[in-house]
């Protein structure tokens, strides 16, 4: 019994490794470590409990019980990695559905490479095997006769630990409260929040309570109606907001053009990255906060069907819906989402004939021209939606000679992310121009939305935010929500009359039936739905909503779950395929 007590210790040192690890890497220090174990030590146990019976499981599978601690010691340790790299550069955990993402990384990886990642991957093999022979060694195999029974015990203690925490742990969703480990069976085995609206109470609502006046009028305009360009500039944010002086101004022109236009800032979903999730927010005008988290990719995951978006809106008013997007077509799947979204065509990457790049990617102006060619080539009015490439991370090589000059006492990797980003920004700024000035002189009347994806990544744990005074030393966990790291900026212009308005921080959501208003189309009842919620909480938020007098609802309250039930039971019948507006 002592002899099976000491492999079991040896069992748990072990696996308590990746457990710490894992843990350091995306809480940074080693006190926020401990401070988790010691405030959480039954979820601490959860995970290793967990790691144990994988261990013993594998071990059974793989005949030697070190082979199976080896090789979950080793896969724990390299989703760490993973996972801790994804957190402190884009606040965003590591997922098992990101599996399914594996060709997109891929397609990114060559633009991630390091001169000591590569050297890191070249040791791996012989730390692996260094490591193996290490564990036989010091582990040996254990006195238990029967591997069989072992593995089936092994199989009930990870089924038991997985229905405990689903018991004890139903509110907490994440690694910050779960720990890495064990967050990844929990986003297996947890479901989407459930609605129990049903479609019926949902229109019976929506009809009598959906908003009227400005809501449902439409522009009217004397020859035909206007071209509809919705135009998302990779990472464009507004850069004056960090603690320098730059000269010229980036962003000049889109700062000129906000005194002829609606604008205001938007709260979109992500940061650094996963732009298919504000695309969705924007096209659909459904919110990623009806998911359990805003990292759910949707593509990926949910659109196999017909789906309402302002592309299919446009295209029932006989408008010619193109998409324009130079990077490859396969990327979150939308050569198979956008037909669904109502897109007659999709321009991508493989369409265009050997194109100008800064850097690794298609430049913004030649994006323009192809834009402008579709506008010239269609005779129907038409809805366009474009996606840029030019100014995606990471900004680690300089790709052009500096444009953009500032003051600030940054090291020599900070300086070249910050002058990267800051002349890419500049150009995507003049590619702004060049579409406006040619929309100006256009006798077919345009409307224009344009504004960012997301805010740009700079480098681990927020690194060059904090050194340029944007944010302080509020943790990652802090920051993940933080309303200043989802905000960028947006004008919606056009070649006709429109006045000048600021309008107040909502959802990116918000952009689809304002669109649909300015362009003098009919709202949709869906987006009518949408309209009625703005009007109530123009800023939801993953813990909470803001409502128009400025009160906050939190999550717990009623008003709250009021609010994303109705939602959720909009986003379900829009993808369950069921139709609106009939």
């Amino acid at each position: 019994m002592k002899e099976k007590n000491r492999y079991l210790l040896k069992l748990g040192l072990l696996m308590s490794l990746p457990i710490i690890f894992s843990e350091y890497l995306f809480r940074t220090t080693i006190t926020e470590v401990l401070q988790w174990i010691v405030g959480n030590p039954i979820i601490f146990l959860v995970n290793l409990t967990l790691l144990m019976a994988l261990a013993v499981l594998f071990g059974f599978c793989f005949g030697k019980l070190y082979r199976g601690v080896w090789f979950v010691l080793v896969g724990s340790i390299v989703l760490g990695v993973v996972n801790g790299n994804k957190i402190n550069l884009r606040s965003v955990p590591f997922q098992p559905k990101d599996v399914f993402l594996v060709r997109e990384f891929f397609a990114l990886t060559p633009n991630l490479i390091t001169p000591l990642s590569l050297a890191l991957i070249l040791l791996g093999g012989p730390v692996l095997y260094g490591l193996l022979r290490l564990i036989k060694k010091w582990f040996g195999e254990p006195p238990y006769q029967n591997m069989k029974l072992s593995a089936l015990s092994a199989l009930g203690i990870c089924l038991g630990v997985l229905l405990l925490g689903q018991g004890l742990y139903a509110e907490a969703y994440g690694p910050w409260e779960l720990g890495f480990i064990y967050s990844l069976p929990r986003a297996v085995v947890e479901g989407e929040p459930d609605t129990s609206m049903e479609w019926d109470d949902l229109e019976d609502r929506l009809m009598d309570e959906a908003p009227s006046g400005k809501d449902q009028e439409a522009r009217e305009l004397e020859d035909r109606d206007p071209n509809v360009i919705i135009f998302i500039s990779e990472a464009f944010w507004n850069i004056n907001l960090l603690d320098g002086d730059f000269s010229p101004n980036p962003i000049q022109n889109f700062e000129d053009l906000q005194e002829e236009s609606i604008h205001g800032e938007i709260y979109v979903p992500v940061f650094g990255g996963g732009t298919a999730n504000t695309e969705f927010e924007v096209l659909t005008g459904i919110s990623l906060k009806t998911y359990s988290a805003d990292w759910h990719i949707v593509y990926r995951n949910d659109i196999y069907g017909p789906m309402p978006s302002l592309a299919s809106i446009f295209k029932e008013q006989g408008y010619r819906t193109e998409a324009l997007h130079p990077y490859h077509h396969w990327y979150y799947r939308r050569d198979e989402v956008f037909p669904h979204l109502g897109f007659d065509n999709f321009t991508a990457l493989k369409d265009l004939d050997d194109p100008p790049t800064l850097g690794p990617f298609v430049s913004d102006d030649y994006v323009t021209d192809q834009l402008i060619e579709q506008i010239e080539a269609s005779e129907e009015p038409i809805f366009n939606y474009t996606l840029t490439m030019q100014n995606h991370g990471p900004y680690h090589e300089q790709r052009n000679e500096p444009v953009i000059d500032f003051d600030h006492n940054l090291n020599s990797r900070q300086e070249t992310i910050l002058q990267t980003y800051a002349d890419g920004l500049y150009f995507s700024d003049q590619a702004l121009k060049h579409l406006v000035d040619y929309l100006r002189d256009s006798d077919e009347p345009t409307l224009l939305l344009f504004f960012g994806d997301h805010l740009p990544m700079f480098g681990n744990n927020y690194d060059l935010y904090r050194e340029m005074g944007y944010v302080g030393d509020e943790t990652l966990e802090e920051l993940k929500d933080d309303l200043r790291l989802h905000t960028v900026p947006y004008i919606l212009w056009a070649n006709y009359s429109l006045e000048e308005e600021e309008l107040p921080l909502q959802n990116a959501t918000g952009l689809s039936p304002l669109v649909l208003e300015q362009a003098g189309v009919e709202v949709p009842k869906h987006l009518q739905l949408v309209n009625e919620i703005h009007d109530h909480a123009p800023l939801i938020q993953n813990d909470h909503y803001t409502d128009a007098d400025g009160n906050r609802y939190d999550q717990e309250s009623e008003e709250y779950q009021e609010l994303m039930e109705m939602y959720r039971s909009l986003r379900n019948r829009l993808i369950d395929e069921k139709e609106w507006g009939e």
